[in-house]
């Protein structure tokens, strides 16, 4: 896929997303202040997303060469803060087409895929006054949809890292359900869960907002014992 139409299908895929995921944030009155700049910050990231134009080979179980050409968006376009109870979706999705190479008797045939897509949602439920401290942290990693064992760059960041928040809960204390293509398939408890953003920079920014958010969540919860 050239470079041209590779970057139509870049701005496609992020059109057809933003109509089909406007932003949704909202929060009580009883919200902290603390709170309040959170919701403010992650409104404003909610616009940004993040996005990889990938290139990725790799032989299947066949052992026959796949090759795949894509786009991949990244975001958080659901945020609710009522008082101190987080709800969030994080959506992925994964605009793709390629070939398939197989060989018969010393021939090769090359078969395309024609383009597919994959849309996974992601619900975190969880209470920032049950969470510590640090709780919070910034990093850089390849998105799970991206497998780290294929031969894959990507044009935005060779290594395919995108930024992200990680968020730690105590005993497993984080509620989360997966949807991938309308079928839920995930419904349980998580101990840690990451959350997309544009940059490394909005991610710092987003942790340090966090933090805060949760120490003031803490007091306000020892202050009501």
């Amino acid at each position: 896929m050239g470079g041209s139409l590779m970057n139509s299908v870049r701005r496609a895929v992020l059109v057809v997303f933003a109509i089909a995921n406007l932003p949704c944030i909202s929060a009580q009155a009883q919200m902290t202040p603390e709170g309040g700049e959170l919701v403010d910050f992650i409104a404003a990231e909610q616009q940004r997303g993040s996005v990889l134009t990938y290139a990725q080979t790799y032989v299947d179980d066949e052992n026959e060469k796949v090759s795949y050409k894509g786009t991949l968006y990244a975001g958080i376009h659901h945020f609710r803060l009522d008082e101190c109870k987080v709800t969030v979706r994080v959506a992925i999705q994964d605009t793709y087409s390629g070939a398939i190479e197989h060989r018969n008797f010393g021939r090769v045939h090359s078969e395309q895929t024609g383009e597919l897509r994959d849309d996974t949602v992601y619900e975190y439920r969880f209470g920032l006054g049950e969470l510590g401290a640090d709780a919070v942290h910034a990093l850089s990693a390849v998105p799970a949809q991206l497998n780290i064992h294929t031969i894959v760059r990507c044009e935005e960041d060779r290594s395919c890292n995108l930024s992200w928040i990680q968020i730690t809960a105590p005993n497993s204390g984080i509620a989360e359900t997966r949807t991938v293509n309308g079928i839920q398939d995930i419904d349980s408890k998580a101990k840690a869960i990451v959350l997309p953003m544009a940059s490394p920079e909005t991610a710092a920014q987003a942790a340090k907002l966090f933090s805060v958010a949760i120490r003031a969540c803490s007091v306000n919860a020892s202050a009501h014992k």
